[in-house]
């Protein structure tokens, strides 16, 4: 016999004890890890709700945990604008820039004693909630500051986030919440196995992860990435209001929201340094990551009379000792020399294995001699290393205090450890100077061949898939290739039969694989010049400048003999010659008036010649990234022998140009049309090269160094230096959301 369901009024006042029951265990379980149910009661009760809800669908209300994932995929994400801007902190580094801080704040207000709360600065992404009445009614993302994307339905998908306020009395009518989102590093390599498993891309890191979880259209997907939450401040508010900060973090976690576990309040600046030292040594008690501390005064009064400073907080500064971040400590056994493609010598150091930031490093870029004897690094020592920008691997500093006096100093070898060759220290150009490279200067030095190789099919180059370093080493070990043009003579034999082991422990590459590098080699004859220049490796010629070469030269050999560079190299001479015959300069003002006289019919003539070289260099239309110093290289080089050489091949190739060689008109009504671009930090849905393609489809002019003439700086995740010098320039900062709203509207969407 079936039960008959309870009546509305009961059903009601069951419905809302049952949520505030979900509510409280939730907040046990996942903000203090003291579980007082077991999983199987909890469920019991979650499906009691469940059950309600179903049979009555008046209960539902939106800060049911029932509702926690539900509606359909959102298409985009809709633009919202901060009822207060999210700024940055101000970055201090030591107890002295501490001090100074303190100074400042005193100088200010006189009278005042600095109380200072010191907490832990989580390292996850940024967030801002919004409860109204006491029901969470948004979440949006930091954005650029002054707006970000509503993600509200995602966030609804974290547990540690209450849908419903816990409040003893009458809610909020307003309670704006900042904080961050984050993973753990457990969750995140699960997430990976499930993504790899499936062949989607992973993520290197909790933030990457966070980011790319709470971008998820799809708040079911969301759901699954067990993301986590944590506040530590309070925006705006309405029908609340706090006289410090620590009743602030008091309140909140009063209110069932989470909040760091560990947090000081302290007198004095000193104390504060010392304390921050604390939270860092007990960092691995945390279950987010931080990368540092946030030292704040906690008088709210006395933060809104100090207001800002510019653009960011002066009550508050992140503290962010450079130690700290991305670091370990390892065992330096050994430094070798390795010789790149351009013939320069660096220095590498052989660790023992360490785990850094999620990669086993075993080895670390020591740069150059000047840096070895500048950090005094010696074969032997316990070194602190650290991911420079997260990727390349460095050492920070030597701990010296371990040394036992078997630690020996390294010197640069004297002829190349390669070809035995000699090395040289090239002078910089327009001086006696030398630079600090060890350069070995054999063109035909094994080394610089197979770096070459590997740069010719490199992604970046013509994406010769499967030939990496260890094939284009042996295929210059087993003398098959010395050039990137000897690629194109292989046979499948060849190539299958290539042993990239050892003759007692033999490995041969394979037919599969050598069909492989053969099809691309097929496909790189068709490739546009412009992915050959760069993928030959010219003296100083990036992307952007082999871009410009091929949008403005037909061929390679005309390149060689470019009337346009040597525009370039004329203009700057005749600019310099201008000053020279000046007859107003200093070294002219003696001379007699016939002689300057003479000058100034010089003078003018060349202003003549200078304003016609202006126009045609401008109608050449090779920009900015063509200086006097790499057109004359450029020419110069074509002059060497080894220009002829690479010229010749060139030429003998059986390659076919194609019409994409020139790069398709750009979008005249493309917002980006004309602006100066910079991209940095990890984009989820571009690679690097496909960001600048894209751009530069658009119109854009993609630059690698943010400058007063930037107009757009496109920021990813883990954006660093580039970001800080935008944010100081005032450079418009775009996240990829807005990125890609903008290209929607450029395609008319």
């Amino acid at each position: 016999m079936t039960t008959p369901p309870d009546p509305p009024a009961r059903a009601s006042a069951r419905a809302a004890e049952l949520r505030q029951s979900i509510a409280k265990h939730n907040h046990l379980y996942h903000n203090l890890a003291t579980p007082e149910l077991s999983d199987r009661d909890f469920d019991l009760i979650y499906d009691e709700l469940v059950a309600l809800e179903l049979a009555y669908p008046a209960l539902v209300t939106t800060d049911s945990p029932t509702q926690r994932v539900g509606g359909e995929p959102l298409k985009e994400f809709r633009r919202v604008r901060h009822i207060a801007p999210m700024l940055s902190l101000e970055k201090k580094e030591d107890l002295h820039t501490l001090t100074l801080f303190e100074a400042d704040v005193r100088r200010k207000l006189p009278d005042f004693n600095p109380e200072y709360i010191v907490e832990p600065k989580i390292d996850g992404v940024s967030i801002s909630v919004h409860y109204v009445d006491g029901s969470l009614s948004l979440g949006v993302t930091r954005g650029d500051g002054d707006e970000g994307d509503d993600i509200t339905a995602n966030l609804r998908t974290i547990p540690d986030i209450p849908l419903r306020l816990a409040c003893a009395g009458k809610p909020p009518a307003l309670l704006e919440l900042r904080g961050e989102a984050f993973m753990m590093e457990a969750d995140r390599i699960a997430l990976n196995e499930d993504l790899r498993a499936r062949g989607e891309k992973t993520f290197a890191n909790t933030r990457n992860a966070t980011s790319g979880s709470l971008k998820q259209l799809d708040p079911r997907l969301a759901a699954k990435r067990r993301l986590r939450a944590v506040f530590y401040s309070v925006g705006a508010t309405d029908g609340i209001d706090f006289a410090s900060h620590e009743a602030e973090l008091e309140s909140l976690r009063r209110m069932h929201l989470p909040v760091p576990g560990l947090w000081f309040k302290v007198v004095g600046i000193t104390a504060a340094e010392a304390k921050a030292r604390t939270i860092k040594e007990q960092e691995g008690e945390f279950p987010f990551e931080i990368d540092g501390c946030v030292i704040k005064i906690n008088d709210t009064a006395t933060c809104a009379r100090l207001g800002l400073k510019t653009n960011v907080p002066a009550y508050a500064v992140a503290y962010k000792r450079p130690e700290w971040f991305g670091e370990a400590t390892t065992k330096l056994k050994n430094i070798v020399v390795q010789v790149g493609r351009t013939g320069v010598l660096s220095p590498v150091a052989e660790v023992e294995t360490v785990f850094l930031e999620g990669t086993n490093i075993s080895r670390i870029t020591l740069h150059n001699a000047e840096e070895i004897k500048r950090k005094d690094i010696r074969i032997g020592d316990t070194v602190v290393i650290k991911r420079a920008g997260r990727v390349i691997p460095a050492v920070v500093r030597v701990v010296d205090d371990r040394r036992d006096g078997s630690e020996r100093i390294f010197t640069m070898p004297e002829s190349c450890p390669a070809c035995g060759g000699p090395v040289v220290q090239r002078n910089l150009s327009g001086g006696a100077a030398t630079e600090v490279a060890l350069r070995c200067e054999n063109p035909n030095c094994p080394a610089q061949q197979a770096r070459r190789i590997e740069y010719f099919a490199a992604r970046s180059g013509l994406n010769i898939e499967g030939l990496g370093e260890i094939v284009a080493d042996k295929l210059v070990e087993r003398n098959l290739a010395q050039s990137p043009f000897d690629l194109f003579n292989l046979t499948r034999e060849q190539l299958a039969t290539l042993n990239l082991g050892t003759v007692t422990e033999p490995r041969v590459f394979g037919e599969k694989n050598a069909e492989r590098v053969l099809a691309a080699l097929t496909q790189a004859r068709s490739a546009p010049l412009q992915k050959w220049i760069q993928a030959l490796g010219l003296p100083s010629v990036g992307e952007s400048t082999a871009i410009a070469l091929a949008a403005t030269h037909t061929t390679l050999a005309e390149i060689a003999q470019s009337e346009k560079l040597a525009r370039v190299v004329t203009l700057a001479d005749v600019k310099e010659e201008l000053k020279q015959v000046n007859p107003r300069g200093k070294a002219n003002r003696a001379r007699d008036p016939a002689t300057r006289a003479g000058l100034a019919e010089k003078e003018a003539a060349l202003k003549d010649k200078l304003t016609r070289l202006q126009g045609e260099v401008a109608a050449d239309g090779l920009g900015s990234e063509f200086g006097p110093a790499l057109a004359s290289e450029l020419l110069a080089y074509f002059a060497t022998d080894a220009g002829k050489e690479l010229l010749r091949r060139f030429t003998a190739l059986d390659r076919t140009d194609v019409a994409t060689d020139k790069p398709p008109p750009a979008n005249p009504d493309s917002p980006l049309a004309g602006k100066t671009v910079v991209v940095t930090g990890t984009l989820q849905h571009y690679s690097r090269g496909e960001a600048h393609a894209v751009l530069r489809a658009q119109g854009a002019k993609v630059t690698d160094n943010v400058s007063n003439k930037t107009d757009f700086l496109i920021a990813g995740s883990d954006a660093g230096s580039k970001l800080t010098k935008a944010q100081t320039l005032g450079v418009t900062i775009l996240d990829e959301p807005a990125l890609q709203s903008m290209l929607g509207q450029a395609a008319g969407d």
